[in-house]
């Protein structure tokens, strides 16, 4: 049957009624026994000609149903990969042959079954517009995240550094005066400043966001042919949790390089060492609860919104979703997600640059901050910057999650995966 190993764990618990890690004959019987008639339901909905045969035409059918097509080769190449007889249709035989050990009886899932146990490829014409995110290795899936974060952020570097001296209060001009300031301080590279950090920081916090979330999804979902947007909002803000967990040093640093004055840090390791010489082990993590507090909103809604836009497309049209869908997809998720969680980004650049040279500690802490930032400002203080931060969003985050897509593809296709 060719079925994956990862299936053999999910039988077991499946046909292990008594919960002893074993199952015996009369377990096995049981579950034989119930699957053989969901089985019959299954063939029965497939064979509408009621002929006791499903043949390409049938086929093709009900994928038109679930949203999703396959020209006539390759759904010939599917029936002969369970037509073990070679008349050229597959009886209830064959077919119960296939399925009584797949874990998942949705029919969705019985064509992606299909699709993975057979040796030719199908590349995309079949979506699964549910099953998109396949279980890919995880080299493939941190691999694919790195390049995405390092690209994406790359491009839109000059407006992220304008946004980020828009919130630490180092610019109160119009956006068209702060590029003339930033350009004057040293011309073209200084658009760059901290962006080495920021390429550095985004590869290992982007590949774990997106492997902890593919993985998420699968041990969260109570029905992952099903999963709901709570489903999908937990596992984003876990997946962003931890990444911004583990990459915050280098966070605090790509803001102490863009706002500090050309000379104060000769690099990435001089500033670091800097903070932890005179801040100590504090001040690295300055900004960390605005951080974590604010990733929970802003990755849940920003992964949730963007899986559940491209899942609608897949239900609405039969071919798969083009690098401008994904990129609209993405643009509109983040949007959303900046939305919610600008004034938590506000306050932890605030208190990320308190401490450096000419910075006194004026915050003793975030709910300080917020509380300071509306009384000298009003509530549109705590959007300081949201201008620059639409216009570096909106390619950043979909040209991250496009070259993530495409790239999970190109990979596992030169990795054999």
């Amino acid at each position: 049957m060719n079925l994956p190993s990862s299936d053999a764990p999910v039988l077991i618990q499946m046909m292990d009624d008594n919960v002893d890690g074993r199952v015996s004959y009369e377990e096995f019987r049981a579950f034989m026994s119930d699957r053989e008639k969901k089985v019959r339901t299954i063939f029965n909905t497939l064979d509408s000609n009621n002929d006791s045969f499903v043949d390409k035409d049938e086929l093709k059918a009900r994928l038109l149903e679930l949203n999703m097509t396959a020209e006539d080769k390759t759904l010939e190449q599917l029936i002969q990969h369970l037509d073990m007889n070679g008349d050229g249709r597959i009886d209830y035989r064959e077919f119960r042959s296939f399925l009584s050990l797949i874990p998942s009886l949705n029919v969705q899932h019985l064509f992606d079954q299909w699709r993975d146990s057979s040796s030719f490829d199908m590349g995309e014409d079949i979506p699964v517009p549910k099953y998109g995110d396949k279980q890919y290795p995880p080299i493939i899936l941190l691999s694919a995240g790195g390049i995405a974060g390092a690209i994406s952020r790359t491009a839109t570097a000059p407006l992220d550094r304008i946004k980020v001296l828009f919130q630490a209060g180092n610019i109160n001009s119009s956006l068209g005066a702060a590029f003339k300031q930033v350009y004057r301080e040293g011309g073209f590279l200084s658009f760059y400043r901290g962006n080495g950090t920021n390429v550095i920081k985004i590869a290992p916090e982007t590949a774990v966001k997106f492997w902890a979330y593919e993985n998420l999804k699968r041990t969260i979902a109570s029905d992952y042919d099903n999963i709901s947007m709570a489903e999908r909002f937990t596992a984003g803000a876990l997946a962003g949790t931890l990444a911004q967990t583990m990459v915050y040093p280098l966070e605090i640093t790509k803001t102490r390089l863009a706002i500090a004055p050309k000379g104060e840090y000769r690099g990435i390791a001089h500033c670091l060492s800097r903070i932890l010489r005179f801040e100590g082990l504090r001040g690295v993590y300055r900004g960390f609860l605005p951080a974590i507090t604010g990733i929970v909103p802003y990755a849940g809604t920003d992964l949730a919104v963007y899986s559940s836009l491209k899942d609608a497309y897949g239900r609405r049209y039969d071919s798969p979703p083009s690098t401008l869908t994904l990129l609209t997809c993405g643009a509109i998720s983040s949007t959303v997600g900046q939305v919610v969680a600008y004034p938590l980004v506000v306050v932890r650049t605030r208190l990320q640059a308190q401490g450096m040279r000419d910075r006194p500690v004026m915050y003793s802490g975030m709910f300080d901050c917020f509380r300071q930032l509306v009384k000298e400002g009003g509530f549109r203080s705590l959007y300081r910057g949201i201008l620059p931060n639409f216009l570096k969003a909106v390619p950043a985050i979909s040209i991250s999650y496009a070259v993530y897509e495409k790239s999970k593809i190109v990979l596992s296709e030169k990795l054999g995966s």
